[in-house]
């Protein structure tokens, strides 16, 4: 039963041929060298390959090396072995063994720091083992420790056991019988022809299991060994692998002859994965699942594959020590192949078979049974173009049309198809290159002319000679033709150009399809456009396309073009913005991105090129796969100092060994950035970012509409004076200081209040002071003595007159000194009435002017109050009172602009400084204060700056003249 399971299994397995070419990596890619000894794959899905010039990480874009600047203890690496941790083991002639992960190293010594050579792997649950020449290993979480089983100590020990075991079981002294370590459950096992022996871990006989297995290892040399998941354990013997499974004791030998056909091998390679075993042996890869049933072989050309390994995408690597790495994508297992290196031009199918027109060789079908294309009709002409494989439902027939001939498909052959032209009795129509029917006559296009019949049997007739034309199509009841000339119309014996002036309709047309509502055309370099009712609408996503095959599914478009095969959905609302939602390359399974034709099946799309046919499974998970993107950090947040904020540079990467090249990637910085930016840099540069939290998000896009969307953190830390707390302190201090300044502003207003009151309550002193000294005792007194002195001489009319100036001039002063500004005119009324009571009790030894100026508007223009009398009472009594002679006194008011006058008072008196003398040498002790008061009122006016006001003294003392001038500018602001 075994051999049948076997044999049905081989029958099933398949021989890879490079369809595609395979993609090869040596020191010119970025490999450190050529000598490479193993693979493996990391949980990340990165390749790893242990090579004579150190440790090399893929991620399908570039090699990264390890060394021993690294870390690695060793260059020359050679043997790899994935733990159920995640990390990635190697191993080489060392003191030291390690793994790798998240590409960072780390390395192990034994206790005694002895050179380890490992050369079989055994996994168990949280620990490595390894056997090397010297004993048995193991490695767990933090260190490397010796057991002690093969330890100097023991070694005689064990071997005189060991020995004394070989000899009961008829095993002589010249060779060792297989055993087989197994540290999960501390067990050796003995490998007899017809049973395994158990023993313990000190040599203890434990119990004998029978197995039915050829004796292969009496004459066969033991390759390898080893341990797997599961507890799956393997014995590998030059031509065969023994299998048992510790759980059950259960055995299954395979014959490397039943497998491959191998009768010996001398290398062998298990490698023990999470969901499958895999074997390799030079050219062939075996497949086997944990039931220990074969899935698949895989053989590929020896000088290539000294080792081979199958990748969770289901890509094939091969590594030879002298050769590189080589690559077959996962796509040559997902597609299949046909009619290699053969120029497949026209691929269509007629009553559910298909059909290839192959250019310079004929027509071939595909026998389903056999999966593969056989011939029908062979040409015989050189560089035979392949032109149509079409049929025509109106009639229910087939044609097939080339340079090598023109034929009618019947009876699943192909018949000579010839029409005779009526202009010669025996010629034919030559160089056809498609047939239609229109209304009830067969239409035929050739290089140089459209033919047409109503019945194939009766001569042709010429409807309308012309060059390049390439094939027709009907639509809306119009006979289309296409041409390399662009598009035109059979209307009765000649061709017209469509009803419009868009410069598309004279570009070269390469196809022609046929919708409902429109007639659709592929151009040469321009895409696909549409045309209804003379109505031109170009899809333009699809420019720079040269059209090969256009296929309508629904709303979907099927395109064959130079650049791949392309899915267009149409959008029915705005045609001209029609999508691409899926693209087909090379790297989906394509031989070619050029293609030539396609033909549409269920799910299955086949795709015809220079150098052969692919079938691809449009269903397949490897179409729906998202795309795996990486950024290029240990860490899952990227912390920068706020000095770093202006230079942060971030880099990523695809996952992806076979489809980089139609990748496109976007990228948004959140919460900045709402709207994803395309970029086709992998490293991004940021500057003056912000002190905060902003998450990265990269987003790659595949050419099957697969999206995956990466995070990164990046956490800029504030500045000191940045954080929350020193917000919070700088906002306290803040609002301290602006309380503080509050307090201060509220100060300085009540200062200014206290010092205006203060103004205020000096002014009225000064002018009650000035009033004082204005009504002073002498003046009182002598004005008083006056009028006595008048009554006393009977002089009763004068006493009278000098009385009443007085009492008027009393009542002015009291009724100016309440008011803070007087008109001019009331000033020259206050000092007339003064200056007329002096004049009186001088008895006319004094004299005085009073002069106003008549630009001034003596009513309108005011002036502070109280101002000039105390200086006219100066002048009188210092400058005129000493003087032998009459006296006079001038007062000057004089005009300057509507803001500005001036007021001069000038005596002829003694003048300043003999006034000055005469007073010292007075024995009174009366003195006026009239001047002191004066200058501080008009100080204090100055500072209310209601005025502005400059007053001089000049004594005019000289040797002919004397007296004093004073004068007084006054001046208001602006307003």
């Amino acid at each position: 039963m075994l051999k049948k399971i076997i044999i049905l299994i081989f029958l099933g397995s398949w021989a890879i041929t490079f369809a595609q070419e395979p993609i090869r990596f040596t020191t010119k890619q970025g490999l450190p060298t050529n000598h490479v000894y193993d693979i493996a794959e990391d949980d990340n899905g990165f390749m790893w390959f242990a090579t004579k010039q150190g440790l090399v990480k893929y991620d399908g874009e570039t090699f990264k090396t390890f060394t021993i600047k690294d870390g690695l203890p060793n260059n020359d690496t050679w043997l790899l072995e994935t733990d159920l941790q995640g990390r990635l083991w190697f191993f080489s002639k060392s003191q030291y063994q390690g793994y790798i992960k998240n590409d960072s190293i780390y390395t192990f010594t034994t206790i005694d720091k002895v050179v380890t050579t490992p050369r079989f792997t055994y996994k168990t649950k949280d620990s490595l083992w390894f056997f090397d020449v010297f004993g048995l290993r193991t490695i767990n979480n933090t260190h490397i420790i010796n057991t002690g089983l093969f330890s100097k100590k023991t070694e005689v020990a064990f071997n005189k056991k060991s020995l004394a075991i070989q000899r009961e079981h008829d095993f002589n002294d010249n060779r060792q019988m297989p055993y087989f370590i197994n540290p999960a459950t501390q067990e050796y096992i003995y490998l007899q022809k017809t049973k395994l022996l158990i023993y313990d871990w000190n040599l203890e006989f434990k119990q004998e299991i029978p197995i039915d297995i050829p004796l292969v290892y009496e004459n066969s040399k033991i390759v390898n060994n080893g341990l797997l998941y599961n507890q799956i354990g393997f014995y590998a013997f030059e031509k065969g692998v023994l299998f048992i499974d510790f759980k059950t004791y259960k055995t299954v030998y395979k014959s490397f002859k039943d497998m491959v056909g191998m009768e010996n091998i001398n290398y062998f390679r298990c490698f023990g994965l999470k969901d499958e075993i895999q074997i390799s042996i030079p050219g062939h890869l075996m497949i086997f699942d944990y039931h220990l049933n074969l899935k698949n072989t895989y053989t590929f050309p020896e000088h290539l594959s000294a080792k081979s390994y199958k990748d969770s995408k289901d890509n094939l690597w091969l590594v030879d020590l002298a050769n590189g790495i080589t690559l077959i994508p996962n796509t040559q297992e997902q597609t299949n192949y046909f009619l290699n290196n053969k120029k497949v031009q026209k691929v269509n199918s007629i009553n559910q078979t298909i059909y290839a027109g192959i250019n310079d060789d004929g027509f071939y079908f595909l026998d389903t049974i056999q999966k593969k294309f056989n011939l029908i009709e062979k040409f015989r002409k050189q560089n035979a173009e392949i032109y149509q494989i079409k049929k025509i439902k109106a009639l229910n027939k087939s044609y097939f049309i080339s340079a090598g001939g023109f034929f009618e498909y019947e009876n699943k052959t192909l018949k000579p198809f010839k029409i005779k032209l009526d202009v010669y009795e025996s010629g034919f129509i030559g160089g056809s290159k498609d047939i239609t029917i229109f209304n009830k006559n067969y239409y035929i296009i050739s290089s140089n002319a459209i033919y047409k019949t109503s019945n194939p049997k009766k001569n042709a007739q010429i409807v309308v000679e012309k060059s390049g034309l390439l094939f027709t199509e009907v639509f809306n009841n119009q006979l289309f033709v296409a041409g390399s000339d662009g598009l035109h119309i059979v209307e009765g014996n000649k061709l017209i150009k469509p009803v419009n002036n868009n410069s598309l309709l004279n570009i070269s047309i390469t196809n022609l399809a046929v919708s409902k509502d429109f007639l659709i055309v592929g151009t040469d370099g321009r895409g696909v456009y549409l045309y209804a009712n003379s109505e031109i609408i170009h899809l333009k996503e699809t420019d720079g396309l040269s059209i090969q095959r256009i296929i309508q599914k629904e709303n979907n478009l099927w395109i064959a073009t130079q650049k791949g095969v392309k899915k267009l959905r149409l959008n029915l609302s705005g045609l001209e913005s029609s999508k691409i939602i899926d693209a087909f390359y090379e790297a989906d399974g394509l031989l070619q991105n050029n293609t030539n034709d396609i033909y549409l099946e269920d799910n299955l799309l086949y795709a015809a090129s220079d150098i052969g046919l692919a079938q691809l499974n449009l269903n397949s998970n490897f179409y729906k796969q998202k795309p795996s993107i990486y950024f290029k950090t240990k860490k899952d947040t990227l912390i920068f100092k706020n000095g770093e904020r202006n230079n942060i540079s971030v880099s990523f990467a695809a996952l992806d060994f076979v489809n980089q090249e139609h990748l496109t990637f976007e990228y948004r910085l959140l919460p900045k950035q709402k709207i994803w930016i395309p970029t086709t840099t992998k490293t991004l540069n940021f500057s003056n970012l912000s002190p905060n939290l902003h998450t990265l998000e990269i987003k790659a896009t595949d050419q099957h509409n697969n999206i995956t969307i990466k995070q990164l953190r990046l956490n800029i830390i504030p500045a000191w004076y940045q954080t929350i707390i020193a917000k919070l302190a700088f906002l306290i201090f803040s609002l301290l200081l602006f309380g503080i300044l509050i307090k201060l502003i509220q100060l300085q207003i009540r200062k200014k209040e206290e010092a205006k009151a203060q103004q205020e309550n000096r002014i009225a002193g000064l002018e009650l002071q000035a009033l004082r000294s204005q009504m002073n005792p002498h003046f009182v007194h002598n004005s008083l003595n006056a009028i006595q002195y008048f009554i006393q001489r009977n002089e009763v009319e004068l006493s009278e007159n000098y009385l009443v100036k007085f009492s008027k001039l009393i009542r002015l002063f009291f009724e100016y000194s309440r008011k803070q500004y007087i008109s001019i005119k009331n000033e020259v009324e206050l000092l007339d009435n003064y200056l007329q009571i002096e004049k009186l009790r001088f008895e006319d030894k004094l004299d005085y002017k009073i002069i106003v100026d008549p630009k001034i508007d003596i009513e309108e223009q005011t002036m502070p109050s109280m101002i000039l009398q105390p200086i006219v009472e100066n002048a009188v009594n210092h400058g005129l009172f000493h003087k032998q002679s009459n006296g006079l006194v001038t007062i000057t008011f004089k005009f300057i602009d509507i803001f500005s006058f001036k007021v001069c008072i000038e005596d002829d008196g003694i003048g300043i400084k003999k006034a000055k003398e005469i007073y010292k040498n007075s024995s009174k002790n009366y003195q006026s204060s009239s001047s002191a008061v004066l200058n501080e009122r008009l100080e204090l006016l100055n500072l209310s700056k209601n005025w502005e006001i400059i007053y001089t003294i000049t004594d005019l003392q000289s040797n002919k003249t004397s007296g004093t001038l004073v004068e007084l500018t006054f001046k208001q602001p602006e307003k």
